[in-house]
């Protein structure tokens, strides 16, 4: 009979930790979802910098992913390296598509002396990005709780 009681607190431990890992993969999602979706932007819109500020710009840019992902795993004590489950996976490479693609469309505004629409390309990729990041971070939380 002590077997069933360790096995039934065992279960509920691991339901708990599944709760809590939830909890803290939402907790900073109030400044991580603007702040990657600002980083996004950035990349996107480093094309209307011209050359030689496009490369500085990008650097900005990807210095900006690394800070906020730092901060992430400082404040929240979570370090992801790869989704949590098919949703999480799927918003990840939709997430990927459109920061590249919106990259190559900035970049060919840019080619075709249209530098004037980078701008609001940027902005928008950086609402979605934003918007993105934060469903991503309520399916992993999703995911995580619901795993079985």
């Amino acid at each position: 009979m002590e077997s069933n009681y360790d096995a039934r607190d065992s279960l509920s431990a691991v339901e708990t930790d599944r709760e809590r890992l939830g909890d803290r993969m939402t907790a900073e999602t109030h400044w991580a979802a603007p702040a990657q979706g600002l980083a996004a932007a950035v990349l996107i819109g480093a094309p209307a910098a011209g050359i030689p500020g496009v490369f500085v710009v990008l650097a900005v840019g990807i210095m900006l992913f690394v800070g906020i992902e730092w901060a992430f795993r400082r404040r929240s004590g979570l370090s992801i390296s790869r989704p949590a489950g098919p949703r999480g996976m799927a918003l990840l490479v939709l997430l990927t598509v459109l920061l590249s693609g919106l990259g190559m469309v900035s970049f060919a505004l840019w080619v075709f002396d249209m530098a004037a629409w980078i701008l609001p390309v940027a902005v928008v990729g950086g609402l979605l990005m934003a918007l993105g990041v934060r469903a991503y971070d309520h399916t992993y939380s999703d995911e995580v709780r619901r795993a079985r």
